[in-house]
């Protein structure tokens, strides 16, 4: 009996352990990804703005959204990749670098899955509204 307490302690503390090495990568991860987001947000591209456009987190979307689908592309079709790295790299590095890029992940896989209305929808909606949200949570903060 005293064998089979230890055995089910053991198994959850491995379960347990697990769960913290995944979320420790996407930690180290995350720090990264912002590391490097802030990095080139003071670069040279912080003083660039076109039609009153903010060029260095522009650059950083659209940075992160073409190297997140290239990943995912390269490890669904041809890359077998240890799935801690994937975790690294897509949850932790390039989500904390701008969550720009999933967003525009679940669009394309929306796209892959033929909803072009709810694809088109999802990104209007998100958009529309996170903009929105932020302009009256700043009208909300500002009164306070």
């Amino acid at each position: 009996k005293a064998l089979f307490l230890i055995l089910k302690y053991l198994k959850k503390l491995m379960y347990w352990w697990i769960r913290m090495t995944k979320f420790l990568i996407i930690f180290l991860g995350g720090g990264l990804g912002s590391i490097l987001r802030y990095l080139i947000s003071i670069s040279y591209l912080k003083n660039v703005v076109i039609y009153n456009i903010p060029i260095a987190i522009l650059s950083v979307n659209i940075l992160g959204s073409f190297i997140f689908g290239l990943f995912i592309g390269i490890t669904l079709s041809k890359l077998v990749i240890d799935p801690n790295i994937k975790i690294f790299i897509t949850s932790g590095v390039l989500a904390a670098f701008t969550t720009f890029s999933t967003f525009a992940w679940e669009a394309v896989s929306m796209i892959e899955n033929e909803l072009y209305i709810n694809a088109f929808m999802y990104c209007i909606i998100s958009v529309a509204l996170s903009v929105l949200l932020c302009w009256y949570g700043y009208i909300l903060g500002k009164g306070m």
